[in-house]
């Protein structure tokens, strides 16, 4: 049976053990807390673009494409709707916003570095005759849509197409 001697004989050396746990947690602390926060602009990346090579013959679906859509017109809530028609097609979604356009867009431009078959695809929704329009300054990520308003109904959904030649797209980042 323990008395209360046998308790005195520990309680010392567990006193001790706490204390000295407690110290080095608050050495610790303070050397942490003194510590300056990492540069948060270093994980920050201005555009969610990935430049994807994609090889002439390659199919590219509309999931590897990566879409801002701008409104270039009088009526509101045309890019956010054209953005939301085009998810459901499989393209990702970039920016969307309201933008103004010397000289006006009637319908429909597909704003692009280049003819490149990311360009064409999205242009494919839009139907025939949809312009691809170089030499804009980029209003967003990826292929950038913008539309006026006179931009008619979308066509018929084409879900992916084969690249002509070798080409560079702006792709979604992909989560690993």
């Amino acid at each position: 049976m323990a008395t209360d001697t046998d308790h005195k004989d520990t309680s010392g050396p567990t006193m001790i053990t706490l204390v000295l746990i407690t110290l080095v947690m608050l050495f610790l602390g303070l050397h942490w807390v003194r510590q300056s926060f990492p540069d948060l602009a270093s994980y920050a990346d201005d555009s969610a673009c990935v430049d994807t090579r994609v090889e002439a013959g390659q199919t590219l679906h509309t999931r590897d494409i990566l879409v801002s859509v701008f409104n270039a017109g009088q009526k509101s809530g045309t890019a956010s709707a054209t953005m939301k028609r085009l998810e459901k097609r499989g393209f990702v979604a970039g920016d969307t916003g309201n933008t103004s356009v010397a000289g006006g867009v009637r319908g429909v431009e597909i704003w692009a570095d280049s003819v490149n078959p990311a360009a064409l695809l999205v242009a494919k929704q839009f139907g025939a005759g949809t312009q691809i329009v170089a030499g804009h300054d980029q209003l967003g990520d990826g292929v950038v849509v913008v539309i006026g308003d006179n931009m008619r109904r979308m066509s018929a959904p084409v879900e992916s197409l084969v690249a002509e030649e070798q080409a560079y797209i702006c792709g979604p980042p992909v989560l690993q």
